[in-house]
């Protein structure tokens, strides 16, 4: 692959319309936080928060700036927050159905 097409990947991956994937792409933490729950998600993989959070980078952010995003996306609409039903205290994400649609059709525009 030539570098003028990858470099026309990289635009595409910020020069579109979409409203939730701009909404992560805006900040590091929640970019990583996006692709730690689609990685689960694709995987069938059930992470805490707690394990999420433990997971990213602490170069990157603090524990509190974390928490804040993902409250922050939860409240969107654009992540979903589960209750373990074995342990109520376990809490775990997923991406809404609104971001899974949305994220199919982003991904469509990079092929």
């Amino acid at each position: 692959m030539k570098v003028t097409s990858k470099l026309e990947i990289i635009e595409k991956l910020y020069n579109h319309s979409f409203r939730q994937i701009s909404y992560f792409q805006n900040d590091i933490t929640k970019f990583k936080i996006l692709l730690a729950v689609m990685k689960n998600y694709n995987e069938d993989k059930l992470q805490t928060i707690e394990e999420l959070i433990d997971e990213l980078p602490k170069s990157i952010s603090s524990r509190a700036h974390k928490l804040n995003c993902i409250t922050d996306a939860t409240k969107k609409n654009y992540l979903v927050k589960e209750t373990s039903k074995s342990d109520q205290r376990k809490k775990y994400l997923k991406p809404s159905q609104e971001l899974l649609a949305e994220l199919n059709e982003f991904l469509k525009t990079l092929d």
